[in-house]
C-alpha cells in the first residue's frame, strides 16, 4: 500500500513538468516567431512555393502532360505564400530569441546572428510591402536592349524569347512600334494551350507574396488539331495597372494563376528569364518614349 501511494505522488509531481515542457515546445512553433525567421530569409519564399507545387505533383498517380508546364518549372493549384499588413503589425518590434534556434554555433556565428537580430527588420526598410509604381530612371540603353527584341509583320515589338504561336504558353509585355512614330500603348499578352479548355476570365499575379488581380477585357478561344484548346488575351495596360507593371518588372518571384469559369485554376511559376523579359520590355518601351 505504501508503494502505491509513493508512485501516485511521483505521477502527480511529473505531470506538470511534462505539460510545461510541451508548452515550451509549442512556443517554439509560434507562427509569429516563424514569420520572424522567414523575414530574415525572404529568398526562401519562392523555394517554398515551388516545393508545394512539387509535393502536389508527386501526389498525382499519373500527371497529365500539359503544355502550360515547362521543363524547369511546375504548375499546380496550391496556395502560395502571402504577406499582409496584419502580419507586419504582429511581428514589428518583436525580436527572435536566439536560444530558440536549436543549433550549435561558434562564438563568431553567434555574434553574427546577434548583430542581425539587433537590426530593425521592418517591412518598410526591406521592401516587404506591396510594390507600387515608382518612376525610376532607366539605366540601360536602346542599343543594349534592342538585340533581345523582334518586331513582327504586324509591327508588334516583344522579346525574341517568346512565341506568338497558339500552341505556346506565354505571359509577356508587348507594344506596337510603327515606323517613325511613338510606340503604342504597353500591353499584356497571356497565352494558354492544353488538352482541356480553361475559359479563364481573371488572372491573379502573386508577386513576392502579394496578389495583383488582372481582368482581361476579351479572352479569345480556339480549338486546334489534336484535341488542343487555345486561349489568349491581349490587353492595354492602363494607368490602373501601373503597380502591376512595376511589380512584374522588379519582382523576386512571380506565380500566375489563371482563374477558370469551370472551377479549375492553373498556377505557374514564371522563370527568371520571363521576369527579366518584363523588366527589359518596360525599359525599352520607356526609352522609346512610351508612357503608361
Amino acid at each position: 500500500m505504501r508503494n502505491i501511494i509513493l508512485w501516485l505522488l511521483i505521477a502527480l509531481v511529473a505531470a506538470p513538468i511534462a505539460m510545461a515542457s510541451t508548452a515550451r515546445d509549442d512556443d517554439d512553433k509560434d507562427p509569429v516567431v516563424q514569420r520572424g525567421i522567414r523575414r530574415l530569409h525572404p529568398e526562401r519564399e519562392r523555394a517554398k512555393a515551388v516545393k508545394r507545387l512539387q509535393e502536389q505533383l508527386a501526389r498525382r498517380a499519373e500527371p497529365k502532360a500539359d503544355p502550360w508546364d515547362t521543363d524547369d518549372e511546375l504548375w499546380g493549384t496550391v496556395d502560395l505564400p502571402h504577406h499582409s499588413l496584419k502580419d507586419s503589425a504582429a511581428v514589428q518590434g518583436r525580436r527572435l530569441n536566439p536560444y530558440q534556434l536549436h543549433t550549435s554555433k561558434t562564438p563568431e556565428e553567434q555574434a553574427h546572428l546577434d548583430s542581425l537580430l539587433a537590426e530593425d527588420y521592418s517591412y518598410k526598410e526591406y521592401g516587404y510591402r506591396r510594390m507600387t509604381w515608382r518612376d525610376l530612371p532607366v539605366t540601360t540603353t536602346i542599343d543594349q536592349l534592342s538585340p533581345g527584341f523582334i518586331v513582327d509583320e504586324s509591327g508588334d515589338c516583344y522579346s525574341k524569347y517568346v512565341s506568338r504561336e497558339k500552341v505556346s504558353n506565354e505571359v509577356y509585355f508587348t507594344f506596337a512600334l510603327p515606323e517613325d512614330s511613338m510606340p503604342g500603348p504597353l500591353r499584356l499578352r497571356v497565352q494558354y494551350c492544353a488538352d482541356d479548355p480553361l475559359d479563364f476570365d481573371q488572372i491573379i499575379f502573386t508577386i513576392d507574396g502579394f496578389d495583383y488581380p488582372f481582368y482581361p477585357q476579351v479572352t479569345e478561344r480556339n480549338t486546334l488539331p489534336g484535341g488542343l484548346y487555345s486561349e489568349w488575351s491581349d490587353d492595354v495596360l492602363k494607368a490602373a495597372y501601373k503597380d502591376l507593371v512595376y511589380a512584374l518588372a522588379h519582382s523576386n518571384w512571380v506565380a500566375v494563376k489563371l482563374m477558370s469559369t469551370r472551377g479549375i485554376h492553373h498556377v505557374k511559376m514564371l522563370t527568371d528569364g520571363q521576369r527579366t523579359d518584363f523588366a527589359n520590355t518596360l525599359d525599352l518601351y520607356r526609352l522609346l518614349g512610351g508612357e503608361l
